[in-house]
């Protein structure tokens, strides 16, 4: 049986503000290899782009070219299931587009997760997330992340639990990470502006508690341009050591 793992690893890889003296890629480094460096470095990467535009085929076959083995790239789905139908029956559509654009990426084995991150003012309706639920393309573990407090219940982790979902834990500074046990898989987004060596040995406890499980965890750090995310995903490695 296939040991647990801890895909570790940053939210996007692309940010120009990243290059430079002191800063993560070093200043000689092309964009063009950006990519090679920063999978030197970590395990996965967070892709947010695909909220915004669906995958195309070019890109999805440029994702399996590139990932060196044991990669994982996880994937937010696209605005026009979470933001724009948020989850009613017109979001089914465009969800089995955007698997059948990544199948061939599930099928390679380097798609980790699948996650919906609802829209903040879209608040708790358990009819419409067991609605929705059963509809989601068989083939990727999937993860959902409530950005409204209402759904932090323990009746919304047993409808995730019942379609086998992970609840995301999102902490940022104005909300505490809500660690949920409900899916085939942990997943967490630090979005903090900075971390306390107790917290991130808390997060660290997280992750080895989900890896005792015999869970994979995905753990991806707040991606902000001027911001150094790496750091703090280094030292939650550590800390993991």
């Amino acid at each position: 049986m296939q040991q647990p793992q801890l895909f570790l690893g940053l939210s996007g890889y692309s940010y120009k503000p990243w290059q430079g003296e002191g800063r993560f890629y070093p200043p000689e480094l092309k964009a063009k290899e950006f990519f090679a460096y920063y999978a030197e470095r970590f395990s996965a990467v967070e892709m947010d782009s695909t909220w915004y535009r669906m995958p195309t085929e070019a890109g999805v076959a440029a994702w399996i070219e590139q990932a060196p083995p044991g990669f994982r790239y996880t994937f937010k789905v696209h605005r026009k299931v979470t933001h724009m139908a948020r989850l009613k029956e017109d979001g089914i559509d465009p969800m089995d587009f955007f698997i059948k654009r990544l199948r061939p990426a599930i099928e390679a084995g380097v798609v980790g997760m699948v996650y919906l991150q609802l829209p903040p003012n879209l608040r708790r309706t358990d009819d419409r997330l067991e609605r929705f639920l059963p509809s989601l393309p068989a083939g990727p573990q999937y993860g959902v992340e409530f950005r409204h407090e209402s759904w932090d219940t323990d009746e919304v982790a047993d409808i995730l639990r019942a379609h086998n979902v992970a609840f995301v834990a999102s902490d940022t500074d104005d909300r505490k990470g809500v660690r949920r046990d409900t899916g085939p898989a942990h997943y967490a987004r630090l979005r903090k502006e900075s971390y306390t060596d107790e917290e991130i040995a808390s997060w660290a406890g997280w992750v080895r508690d989900g890896l005792a499980a015999n869970k994979d965890v995905y753990v991806f750090m707040k991606h902000e341009d001027e911001g150094s995310p790496w750091l703090d995903a280094d030292r939650l490695r550590a800390a993991m050591r």
